[in-house]
């Protein structure tokens, strides 16, 4: 109770009224009391007089000494009231959050330095704008409503988060807090505002953060992600589960996963696992399971869990799922072309190779005899290469069918790969009865075979036979025997049947080393072009000459074009041997142009294979760029079994070729296939006639009329013609006779190398 009546009685003596009051009673009692005293103390008038001055002294000091003490206590007041304000303007001023009294209107009364740091504007400036005008326009709705609310005193103050416009154009994330204050003569709102940018930016990545990994659970394909409770009660169910178990997400949630993925065999273990997993906080190991879907089809999957586990909290259990249904189709799959071919369905090579092995341990045991057929198809490479590989597969699955259609239970049949195929007779009696199955097999493949695309396609086979014990001890080697007997058919015309013999395996060793010394000589540029003249029948002049490749080896001497060139184009040099003819050719003819030597052209022969490839355009293209050789002065001599794998190639790329300036020439006409609906398409200079139809004339009636054909169809469709092998003089005389336009042949020269042609050539009269 002291300190109340000592804060009562402070309060009276610093109120004016009040001391007023106090100091106008003091002075009416000390006036009326004090004379009273001294008449009854004092009865001497002039000592009266004199206590009557001492009393006019004392209540001068009495009131001097209560005017000091009011004074002292306004001035002790005042000084406190003046540490307040000031304690109070260092902690507006100073307070490490924004501070702002903001007038009803909103306008800004006063703003410490923390806010005007956080808004970007000085005091001043702050001070000459509302909170209106910097409220971000989506959150001042929000704001004035509360504003609103608190000035009609249903709510005593409130806290928001909103954000603000700062002066740099930066949007500030707040926390404010407003309340009112209201006392005589004003009234405004504290407003308390709260940096809290960082906590927002963190908030918004972690928000990001989730939805990023809820998208990726969501919309993983392959990964099926359940989350579940202890009991198995799911509440996490993923597009990856839906489409894997057939459950959607709004009938898996809720529902017990046992019930859902689980077969019942296997649900008491896993209610188990899911207990121990909630229990410990630690997921039981990934494995691979065979789960249930909704329709009851069984599914495997490699299945991991995942536990999340925090205080009080009840463990969250995440089954993570990878569908293993491809990757098991993928498995059997490999499996089954380890031993057998995709595209026919046959075993394969591995798996034919082992089964040799089985064959020649039995016939070992058994004393008898089994044989292996090597077959191949001839002229796959072109019809793949012309129809496209999907065209050569169905041809492939078409042979395999007939062919085995010809074989017994006991043989094996196999694809080796590329359009090799192999049989395996396990047990034979002689060799006429393996040669019996392949011309069967042969016979099977004579009519054509109808494709999708709604081509006709002829083929045949090349087949190599070899037995055992006869030509071999062993799989590897029986392979290797019926090899060479197909090589050597396919270098004899292919189409029919060879067995092996021990000279086969000569000649296969000889053909190996042969192509490896035409490998050396065209890296080491040992080969030779020779340029046989073409001539005027009429005339006799030379216009032009034909390149022809030559080969002088230093360990075997000359060897025929009729050898090395099979050779290359069975080992795929016929390209380089092609391209490199082509380069050399036109540099001779570069040089001869330069030394002044008269224009006359160079016919350059392309194989078949070259021809039917397409980077032969832009050889021909760099070929007359580097050498600056006119294109009039080339001529390309392509034999009628180039033309015959794909019409509409064929002839749009001997269009382009015409389009270059280049001519074009028919090498060996009439010994092809060619039709004359096919012929008048073609964009041709020349028709050269063979040398077979040249060489008995004027003896064989047959051939002259052969010629005499070929030379009225060429003229009627506007071809020069040319025969080759003219070598007597009655020959000349024919072809003269006919309207032929020019020969070739030993009968004005052979082929001669660079320096003798062109002497040659000097050698002619003008």
């Amino acid at each position: 109770m002291i300190p109340i009546r000592s804060h009562s009685w402070h309060y009276l003596l610093q109120h004016p009224l009040c001391g007023a009051l106090l100091y106008f009673l003091l002075g009416l009692f000390w006036i009326s009391s004090s004379d009273h005293l001294l008449d009854w103390l004092v009865s001497d008038r002039d000592a009266l007089i004199k206590y009557q001055s001492y009393k006019g002294y004392f209540y001068v000091g009495l009131t001097a000494f209560f005017a000091w003490f009011l004074l002292r206590q306004k001035r002790s007041f005042v000084h406190s009231l003046n540490q307040s304000e000031r304690a109070f303007a260092d902690t507006f001023t100073h307070a490490a959050i924004g501070i702002a009294h903001v007038s009803l209107s909103g306008q800004f009364l006063r703003a410490n330095k923390v806010l005007c740091q956080m808004l970007g504007y000085s005091e001043a400036e702050l001070l000459l704008l509302n909170f209106q005008q910097l409220t971000y326009p989506g959150d001042l709705a929000m704001d004035v409503m509360e504003l609103q609310r608190l000035q009609v005193g249903e709510i005593n103050n409130y806290d928001i988060e909103k954000r603000y416009l700062c002066k740099d154009g930066r949007i500030l994330w707040t926390r404010l807090s407003v309340a009112l204050f209201t006392s005589p003569g004003q009234c405004y709102f504290i407003s308390v505002i709260q940096d809290i940018s960082e906590q927002k930016h963190t908030q918004q990545q972690l928000a990001q953060s989730e939805l990023r990994f809820r998208t990726l659970l969501d919309n993983t394909p392959q990964i099926a992600v359940q989350g579940y409770y202890a009991d198995g009660s799911t509440f996490y169910w993923n597009k990856a589960s839906e489409q894997i178990y057939g459950y959607t997400k709004e009938e898996a949630i809720g529902k017990n996963l046992l019930e859902l993925i689980i077969p019942s065999y296997m649900q008491e273990q896993v209610s188990q696992a899911m207990l121990h997993m909630a229990d410990t906080g630690i997921s039981v190991s990934s494995e691979e399971l065979v789960l249930r879907r909704k329709d009851g089809s069984l599914v495997p999957v490699f299945s991991g869990h995942a536990v999340v586990k925090l205080p009080d909290t009840e463990a969250q259990i995440f089954c993570i799922d990878v569908d293993l249904t491809e990757r098991k189709k993928q498995a059997a799959k490999l499996a089954f072309l380890s031993d057998f071919d995709a595209v026919t369905q046959l075993p394969n090579r591995q798996h034919f190779n082992q089964s040799i092995s089985n064959a020649i341990e039995q016939a070992a045991q058994n004393k008898t005899l089994c044989a292996l057929l090597l077959m191949d198809l001839d002229n796959f490479k072109d019809i793949n290469d012309s129809f496209g590989h999907s065209a050569g597969d169905e041809l492939l699955m078409q042979v395999s069918q007939r062919l085995q259609a010809c074989c017994a239970p006991e043989h094996t049949l196999a694809r080796l790969g590329g359009d090799e195929f192999g049989v395996l007779v396990q047990s034979v009696q002689s060799t006429n009865e393996v040669t019996a199955l392949a011309e069967l097999l042969m016979q099977q493949l004579q009519s054509p075979f109808l494709l999708a695309n709604g081509s006709e396609i002829i083929t045949a086979l090349s087949v190599g036979i070899s037995l055992y014990p006869d030509h071999a001890s062993s799989a590897e080697d029986l392979i290797r025997a019926a090899d060479v007997a197909m090589y050597k058919v396919k270098s004899e015309g292919r189409n029919h049947v060879a067995v092996y013999t021990d000279d086969l395996t000569a000649q296969a060793r000889q053909r190996v080393l042969l192509e490896t010394r035409l490998r050396s000589a065209l890296k080491l540029d040992k080969l030779e072009c020779y340029y046989q003249p073409q001539l005027d029948v009429l005339s006799g002049k030379i216009i032009g000459a034909e390149v022809l490749l030559r080969w002088h080896d230093a360990k075997y001497g000359f060897i025929a074009p009729s050898v090395f060139i099979p050779i290359a184009e069975s080992c795929g040099l016929i390209h380089a041997l092609g391209k490199w003819v082509l380069q050399r050719s036109c540099q001779q003819l570069r040089q001869w142009l330069d030394q002044g030597i008269p224009p006359f052209s160079l016919a350059v022969n392309v194989s078949a294979q070259q021809f039917n490839k397409d980077q032969l355009l832009d050889e021909l293209k760099q070929v007359l760029a580097e050498s600056a050789v006119p294109a009039e002065l080339l001529e390309l001599e392509v034999t009628e079994s180039a033309l015959m794998i794909d019409e509409a190639k064929v002839v749009a790329t001997m269009h382009q070729i015409k389009a270059m300036g280049i001519r074009l020439a028919i090498d060996d006409f009439g010994t092809g296939y060619s039709s004359l609906s096919y012929l008048k398409r073609l964009p041709l200079d020349v028709l050269k006639i063979d040398r077979r139809f040249v060489e008995h004339i004027p003896q064989a009636i047959d051939d002259q009329q052969i010629a005499s054909a070929i030379i009225a169809l060429a003229h009627t469709m506007n071809f020069k013609v040319l025969a080759e092998g003219v070598e007597t003089a009655e020959q000349l005389a024919f072809l003269r006779e006919q309207g032929c336009n020019y020969y070739q042949g030993f009968y004005f020269s052979k082929p001669l190398p660079a320096q003798e042609f062109i002497a040659l050539l000097l050698s002619q009269p003008n």
